[in-house]
């Protein structure tokens, strides 16, 4: 009789978040900015830039340039 494979399938990572399910914070301007310089390695026609929070203090991606000061 064979063996049958019970692994279980993978389940991606979801954030529940009440305020952003899905945004990423980072604790830096300089940890944005490297994935900021990360990100554009693949996307060379992405234009991203970082804002801070003014509820959490954390800082977050954004491609709207016109809310960063």
């Amino acid at each position: 009789m064979p063996r049958r494979n019970r692994t279980p399938k993978h389940q991606r990572y979801r954030n529940n978040s009440a305020r952003a399910p899905e945004k990423k914070r980072f604790a830096s301007r300089s940890d944005a900015l490297r994935a900021i310089r990360e990100l554009q390695k693949y996307h060379l026609d992405l234009k991203l830039t970082c804002y801070q929070s003014p509820v959490d203090g954390g800082w977050y991606l954004t491609s709207d340039t016109s809310s960063v000061q």
